[in-house]
């Protein structure tokens, strides 16, 4: 897989990305069926495949239990993979809380440094909630990844937004945004568009419906090559799953 530029301040990174919640949450997700955390030598396996498969990007979040820890731990020094992860919300005892404070954003990047054991983080994104807007409007949160940003403690800045008008917001003052869409959620398409008219990268999250989709690659396929996106984030804990959809992907970009 040729890799893409994320944003004009971010990585290279495979169309293809592993999202990270498995590899450390169970509880409050939404698939379908139910699922075991991954053992160490399971999860090291996973992301070799992964490697070998030509993907680079892992997507990651101090909501997602243990991952970060996980991650840092199997491929922290390793300088092929790309880590994404995430500031402003934290989950504990079956609750996420939010917390977008300068503060809170500085400690919690670097808590994921030493968690990911990089100095230099490759994305961060603001995890946003419903009032993401709100929040990007507001202007401390984005300031203070900035401020980083250009401190050199990470390279690209972004925000995962659930709203169009975030969306168009973080696309004008973010490298990346991050939005849902899938074949039952066209409802951020238009973020799509702003992002790409202004050549910011764009992660596409929940692109298979969280596991509700039918034709998995079938969608993969036709997302990857949707002008625009940077790269679609996958979520599987299942090495033929993993194997499945970097086909389809690979099917797909060869017949462009």
């Amino acid at each position: 897989m040729d890799l893409r530029q994320l944003g004009p301040n971010g990585p290279l990174v495979s169309p293809l990305a592993l999202g990270g919640t498995k590899f450390g949450r169970r509880e409050g997700v939404k698939y379908p069926t139910s699922f075991t955390l991954p053992s160490d030598g399971e999860l090291a396996d996973l992301l070799q495949l992964a490697k070998e498969l030509g993907i680079n990007l892992v997507d990651t979040a101090p909501a997602y239990g243990t991952s970060e820890a996980r991650i840092g731990a199997l491929v922290g020094a390793d300088d092929h993979w790309r880590i994404a992860t995430k500031v402003g919300e934290s989950f504990t005892e079956g609750k996420s809380f939010f917390d977008f404070s300068p503060a809170a954003i500085r400690a919690s990047v670097e808590n994921s440094r030493q968690r990911l054991r990089r100095d230099v983080l490759d994305v961060v994104l603001l995890h946003l909630g419903d009032d993401d807007e709100a929040i990007l409007r507001e202007g401390a949160a984005l300031s203070t990844l900035l401020e980083l940003r250009e401190q050199g403690v990470i390279k690209a800045v972004g925000a995962s937004t659930k709203t169009v008008p975030a969306g168009f917001f973080a696309a004008q003052g973010c490298d990346l945004v991050m939005i849902t869409l899938n074949e039952s959620d066209q409802g951020q398409r238009p973020v799509l568009e702003a992002a790409h008219a202004v050549n910011k990268g764009i992660l596409i999250k929940k692109p298979l419906d969280s596991g509700h989709q039918g034709d998995i690659g079938g969608a993969l396929a036709n997302l990857v090559c949707t002008q625009g996106v940077t790269a679609v984030v996958v979520g599987t804990i299942n090495p033929g799953h993993l194997q499945e959809n970097c086909a389809a992907v690979k099917k797909a970009l060869a017949a462009i």
